[in-house]
């Protein structure tokens, strides 16, 4: 066929699902996800356009598809008049107040209160001091934290001792049953 008009006016809806999806930078995998397809299937699909177009690669049959579609919408879009409405243009509410006592909101003088109840904070999120995350468990915090945190050292630095014996006496029993 050529670089005509009618390219892919021969494909099969199924085919055309595959090619949109293909179009949108989308992998053989994503696209079987989406269409709840295998994968082989949607890459007998893209075989089958690509041979029935003259054996082109996977790129070019995108390019393509992407100039036929871009053509199609364009003629389609042509026959409509552009039309400037300005209805469409959006209608802000009335200036914000920020922090009025009686009106029934806990807001402070960095909160902003809207006509449409949105409460927005007028500060950055990180100007205001954030609670520091717990580095160290409650039991190793409070009033024996010396002596607990000591303990857990002691506890953790004998156990590694332990295992390093443990391990040299196995390491020193295979020695000797290898030298034997």
């Amino acid at each position: 066929m050529g670089d005509g008009e009618d390219d892919f006016t021969f494909a099969t809806e199924k085919q055309r699902a595959v090619l949109e999806l293909l179009a949108n930078n989308r992998t053989s995998k994503e696209i079987a996800g989406a269409l709840a397809v295998s994968e082989p299937a949607i890459n007998r699909r893209i075989e089958v356009l690509r041979l029935r177009l003259g054996g082109i690669t996977r790129h070019q049959l995108v390019r393509r598809y992407r100039n036929w579609r871009d053509r199609i919408a364009l003629d389609a879009g042509s026959s409509v008049p552009c039309v400037e409405n300005d209805d469409e243009f959006i209608q802000l509410g009335a200036r914000a107040a920020f922090g009025k006592a009686g009106d029934g909101s806990d807001a402070d003088e960095t909160t902003a209160r809207f006509r449409d109840s949105i409460a927005v904070r007028v500060d950055a999120p990180w100007a205001e001091e954030m609670p520091q995350p717990r580095v160290v468990p409650g039991m190793l915090d409070g009033s024996n934290a010396m002596l607990s945190r000591g303990a857990a050292i002691a506890i953790i630095l004998l156990a590694i001792l332990a295992s390093l014996a443990v391990g040299l006496g196995v390491a020193r029993a295979l020695a000797d049953i290898v030298n034997g």
